[in-house]
């Protein structure tokens, strides 16, 4: 179980890279931010195609995205003091409620 779980974080991680990187290319107008954005994603898909190995691709699926939804939010909130209203937490608190329903 350790293999699947490694690698879910290493993907989840390779995806809030991406994230991060998106962020900072404002737009792609900055072409180096673009770019290593999107050798993240894809090395994030990478990953969680060998994750789908291991457990069913919509708990693989939805795991890595509600994952990747509430890190980019954390993220976004402590790198550039984004804030989120009461209905995008409401949102995510949704989502986190998925996943561990999912897990049941």
């Amino acid at each position: 179980m350790i293999v699947p779980v490694s690698l879910l974080v290493g993907s989840v991680s390779l995806d809030l890279l991406a994230c991060y990187c998106v962020k900072r290319s404002k737009g792609f107008k900055k072409v180096v931010w673009g770019v290593a954005g999107l050798f993240a994603i894809f090395a994030a898909f990478v990953l969680l195609s060998f994750v789908v190995r291991y457990v069913p691709l919509g708990v693989a699926y939805s795991v890595w995205g509600g994952l990747g939804v509430l890190g980019t939010v954390l993220l976004d909130r402590m790198l550039f003091n984004s804030r989120l209203g009461t209905q995008g937490m409401i949102g995510v608190a949704c989502i986190v409620m998925g996943i561990v329903a999912m897990q049941l």
